[in-house]
């Protein structure tokens, strides 16, 4: 009787990459996937907002569902408190970049999959 087969999914985890904001070390290459969908519809908000003070309130709170994970007093209010626009759109950029990424990575293993079907009806 042949061994178990192990699909090891943590290979699908990208490699730890950071953002320092306020003296912290903020892990931006995993993304859980129920924050990610969160960030995807606030995305897609804040691509729709016309206001400037509206836009970046969906930006904080985007890149507040990141740092509030990771340190607890990175909420919202801190980041509108204690960054400025351009350090809130840096790590707004990086946030979604990560995001794109591990969407890119689903994509591609989707279709690694379904060609693997394919060759084996």
């Amino acid at each position: 009787m042949p061994g178990n087969i192990i699909h090891d999914l943590d290979l699908l985890r990208p490699s730890p990459e950071y953002v320092r904001l306020g003296g912290k070390d903020i892990d931006i290459s995993f993304i859980p996937s129920g924050i990610a969908i969160d960030i995807i519809m606030l995305k897609e908000k804040l691509d729709k907002s016309k206001k400037e003070k509206e836009s970046f309130g969906y930006a904080a709170d985007l890149c507040a569902a990141i740092t509030g994970i990771q340190h607890e007093e990175m909420t919202k209010e801190w980041l509108l408190k204690n960054t400025s626009m351009d350090q809130l759109y840096a790590l707004m950029v990086h946030i979604f970049t990560s995001v794109n990424q591990s969407l890119e990575t689903v994509e591609d293993e989707n279709i690694k999959g379904r060609k693997a079907v394919k060759k084996n009806p």
